[in-house]
């Protein structure tokens, strides 16, 4: 309750001499009790608090200040969680940036470094990164609450030179070190490149190429990747990739319930995707995945999932999104079948509603795979209302049930209030 009261004290003092003295402060805080039913029955209920600050330019526009955290209480016990709280100076057209404090590691949301960092951008078109601090993992995603991740060092180090202010072309080369007392946790070497091609005669003309690599030195491997080639003539696109991720290691899950449910977060992706826009408001899509990941149980399993689906864009003159997806999975562990369902709508200024299910019909288990029973069914649901009460004041409610899903609880509702300023 103290680090609570603490936090509404600040609002109040920073909204106070925000306008006496005119400095920019944004961001939100939010409270939330939510009710969640595990599998066996068991109910906990949680009530959290989220305080978010946005730049505050303590010394405008040089130096501002970042912070997130939470504050929450379950079954009488109280956990604070600290995200970021850095203070960071940039100078004119970001010339120079420093961090100083906890902040998110070179885009991973759910990593920290606890640290400094500091970029400089040259008129010679490109620039340098250099940081150093000791690393640590949060687990950020209020839905996937039994992700784990991997354990830190005690120490991460190392830098970035990378390509500032080439049209149309991004590109880097990284190194960094993880090192927990003489033992070397990981040292990779990093590589990215992208380059876009636009006609300036035939603006229906685009193509982009990307790719980025991480390389183990310790291990001698491929930590992870990604390739990325996007194409559109007209009315017709064409999306192909390479991705290997690591879930442990902080990397976003890709792909649909029948992969995530199974997967130990090793995973290797290939697919294409091709897609037609009918009009301005209807899109429909073909798509192919050969995957081939490490499952729960040790084992090494691949499969082509066939998909089929539609999106539809009605956002400019009903404030309306959707998209719907029918697939097909074939593996060497499993068949199944599965569809997902998207929803995302302003029904009026003041009130939106978003939904999203998934349901997988399994019809086979192969090859009598370790610790894999045959469930007749595996969904996801989940719902949301929010409502702007007044300016700068929104109230939501929202409801979860899942069946058979590994990374989500089996029910949860909640009910959340959050304050923007």
């Amino acid at each position: 309750m103290k680090l609570l009261r603490g936090f509404l004290i600040f609002v109040l003092l920073a909204g106070s001499v925000q306008n006496a003295y005119s400095f920019s402060i944004d961001g939100s805080f939010s409270t939330s009790y939510e009710s969640s039913e595990e599998k066996g029955g068991d109910t906990e209920g949680t009530w959290e608090n989220t305080l978010i600050l946005d730049n505050v330019k303590l010394i405008n526009p040089y130096l501002g200040f970042n912070f997130h955290g939470t504050y929450s209480e379950e079954d009488g016990e109280s956990f604070t969680d600290i995200y970021s709280a850095y203070v960071e100076f940039s100078s004119f057209e970001r010339a120079l940036e420093i961090k100083l404090g906890r902040f998110s590691f070179m885009g991973n949301r759910f990593l920290t470094l606890d640290g400094a960092e500091a970029t400089v951008r040259t008129d010679w078109h490109f620039g340098v990164t250099a940081f150093g601090g000791v690393p640590e993992y949060f687990d950020s995603d209020d839905r996937h609450i039994n992700e784990s991740f991997r354990d830190t060092g005690d120490r991460l180090y190392g830098g970035r030179l990378f390509l500032n202010g080439v049209k149309n072309y991004t590109g880097y080369v990284s190194y960094s070190k993880e090192e927990d007392g003489d033992r070397t946790i990981q040292e990779l070497m990093g590589l990215g490149l992208g380059r876009r091609f636009v006609s300036l005669r035939d603006k229906t003309v685009f193509l982009s190429l990307d790719g980025k690599i991480d390389y183990d030195m310790e291990d001698d491997e491929v930590y992870r990747g990604m390739a990325r080639v996007y194409a559109r003539y007209k009315k017709l696109g064409l999306i192909a990739d390479a991705t290997r991720i690591r879930v442990e290691d902080g990397s976003e899950r890709l792909g649909e319930l029948i992969i995530t449910n199974f997967s130990s977060g090793k995973e290797d992706r290939y697919s294409y995707t091709v897609e037609y826009a009918i009009n301005d408001h209807y899109t429909v899509y073909q798509g192919t995945t050969h995957v081939v990941l490490l499952n729960n149980f040790g084992e090494w399993v691949t499969g082509d999932i066939y998909k089929f689906g539609a999106s539809v864009d009605h956002f400019k003159s009903h404030g309306l999104t959707s998209d719907i997806e029918m697939y097909i999975y074939d593996g060497s562990d499993s068949e199944a079948n599965g569809v997902s369902f998207s929803l995302d709508w302003s029904i009026l200024r003041e009130l939106r509603f978003s939904f999203e299910a998934e349901y997988i019909g399994r019809s086979e288990i192969k090859n009598g795979t370790i610790g894999m029973d045959k469930e007749e069914s595996i969904y996801s649901i989940y719902g949301e209302l929010e409502y702007d009460v007044i300016k700068d004041l929104a109230v939501s409610v929202y409801a979860e049930n899942n069946r058979e899903t590994r990374y989500l609880p089996e029910n949860r509702y909640g009910v959340k209030a959050t304050y923007s300023f």
